[in-house]
């Protein structure tokens, strides 16, 4: 279906004088129609206000002269018809100056070409961009009109939008860009998901109509910052308690029994000369098995008290 569509003029263009950034240019005839003009005349309707918040902060003096002279080139190429040459033009300015103004001399040139993608996602963009243009209904006209084109073929438009920009996006599973991305797909039901380093991904099924473009915005969720590791403090186990060996029972229990015998010998006897050989005999028993008795604990306490340091 073919379809025409007149905004400023048939032919015009926004003239990005911004007084911002570049003048606007002098009315240039199309060649065989010396009534219409590459740059909107001045009775035209005024372009779009613009507060120049899209303009890189760091733009110097040779970044404007250079975004002006693409603008001039790309609005030569568009009076002398050589559409092509309009838009590559006008895209390389839009990258050094990016405004709304530009995005629809993009729109308008694609539309000479008969590249109905590229001027409705363009259009799109810069009623996107200009809320408050002048001339949105008219714009806004042309899109309903593309987006009818589009339908006829079985596709229609797609803009998926993140905040922040330039996460991947996936669709129906598939990575198929960075956002902000627009593309064409088929109608009805699909899985959007976008995925950015440092960011929650974030995912929504969402329906495409078949007569009108779409747009759907995300705003991504920082990850939590990990929990820093827990410290392995050193956990002191239970004091064990003292292993002492059967042998070392027998021998101190031994020396307690003779030590006690001979206690008991001494007290019976009545012999004033002093201590029987009885009373001496286990008295030096005891004595022996006590001293070896406590050689032997102290090897066993020695060997408890090595095998507990050791687990730590």
């Amino acid at each position: 279906m073919a379809v025409r569509f007149a905004v400023r003029g048939a032919h015009s263009l926004f003239p990005i004088g911004l007084g911002l950034l570049l003048a606007p240019l002098a009315a240039q005839a199309e060649p065989g129609n010396a009534k219409t003009a590459v740059v909107a005349p001045a009775s035209a309707a005024p372009a779009p206000a613009y507060d120049g918040s899209e303009v890189p902060a760091n733009i110097d003096a040779d970044a404007k002269a250079h975004a002006r002279a693409l603008y001039e080139r790309g609005a030569k190429a568009y009076a002398e018809a050589r559409y092509a040459q309009a838009v590559d033009s006008f895209l390389e300015a839009d990258r050094v100056f990016p405004t709304p103004q530009l995005r629809f001399n993009i729109a308008k040139a694609y539309d000479r070409i008969g590249q109905p993608s590229g001027a409705l996602s363009y259009y799109r963009d810069y009623l996107r961009r200009a809320p408050d243009a002048a001339d949105f209904q008219d714009v806004t006209a042309r899109v309903r009109e593309l987006e009818l084109l589009l339908g006829q073929r079985g596709v229609q438009q797609l803009t998926v939008l993140s905040d922040p920009e330039n996460a991947v996006l996936l669709l129906d599973g598939k990575p198929v860009g960075l956002a902000p991305w627009t593309g064409e797909t088929w109608p009805g039901k699909h899985r959007v998901r976008l995925e950015l380093a440092g960011y929650a991904p974030s995912e929504d099924v969402i329906e495409l109509e078949p007569l009108h473009a779409r747009d759907v915005s995300f705003k991504l969720a920082p990850t939590p910052a990990p929990a820093p590791p827990k410290s392995l403090a050193l956990t002191k186990r239970p004091a064990e308690p003292a292993k002492v060996k059967s042998l070392t029972w027998v021998v101190l229990a031994t020396s307690t029994a003779a030590l006690g015998t001979a206690l008991f010998v001494e007290m019976a006897n009545k012999d004033p000369n002093g201590l029987s050989r009885t009373g001496a005999f286990f008295g030096g028993a005891g004595l022996a098995a006590a001293a070896v008795g406590g050689v032997l604990l102290y090897v066993d306490l020695s060997a408890t008290h090595a095998s507990v340091a050791g687990r730590f």
